[in-house]
């Protein structure tokens, strides 16, 4: 057996509430050489069942981002892979929901996520190079896409309609000084909460992966107030 033909024996967790899904994304892993092991059934109402589950039957795990058909899970697949992750369990995400679910759910766990596939970009390639991704990050090797640093964001709105979860507009200077992004108001401590109103701009800090190439690999974390803007600083 060769060293590669031995790495591929490990096996993958396909977690997805969607058995038709599922399968296909067997045999996409098969493909791949990897061998898999269908979660597709059962009723789990703490993540870290079904954590504890995937880490006991696999080395690594694909997961399908909603999970509440059928009373599958009551958390959504980011969470999910966020918790293997801090176990150090290479595990990427899969949606067929990216437009409408990027800026709410997914966003909450965006750092904890290396690889979000879209599932049509989800087949024997990019699955195995995400896993390679996902087991390169855990080592330490993180790519420059995926490093934060402390930047400006600036908060045009608060939108506390949306179907989903209140969330902010927000522009990244040194990411995309045009284009705005959203992502849900839990990410900002609750102290400065109180600062969002409608339609009007505040500006804080925030650790953010400003070399992201797609306003839906951005995440943030680590947000503090930042300070009335100097036309001389290059940050107003």
């Amino acid at each position: 057996m060769t060293a590669t033909q031995a790495y591929n024996q490990k096996i993958i967790a396909i977690v997805d509430d969607d058995t038709t899904q599922s399968q296909a994304t067997a045999w996409e892993i098969e493909d791949a050489g990897y061998k898999t092991l269908l979660l597709d059934e059962g009723h789990f109402h703490n993540v870290n069942e079904l954590v504890a589950l995937v880490r006991e039957n696999a080395q690594a795990a694909v997961c399908d981002h909603r999970l509440s058909n059928s009373g599958f899970a009551n958390f959504y697949g980011a969470e999910l892979v966020a918790a293997l992750y801090d176990l150090r369990f290479p595990s990427l995400l899969i949606t067929q929901y990216t437009e409408m679910d990027t800026s709410f759910s997914i966003r909450k766990w965006r750092h904890k996520i290396p690889v979000l596939l879209s599932r049509e970009e989800a087949d024997a390639s990019t699955i195995a190079k995400g896993i390679e991704i996902c087991e390169s990050e855990l080592c330490g090797k993180i790519p420059s896409t995926r490093k934060s640093r402390r930047t400006i964001v600036r908060i045009t709105n608060i939108d506390e309609k949306t179907t989903h979860e209140p969330v902010v507009d927000a522009f990244i200077p040194s990411w995309n000084p045009h284009r705005a992004v959203r992502f849900p108001v839990s990410l900002i401590p609750e102290n400065l909460r109180n600062l969002l109103k409608p339609n009007t701009t505040i500006r804080l800090f925030a650790h953010v992966n400003t070399s992201a190439e797609k306003s839906d690999d951005l995440y943030f974390e680590k947000f503090e107030l930042a300070p009335e803007p100097d036309e001389d600083d290059g940050l107003a």
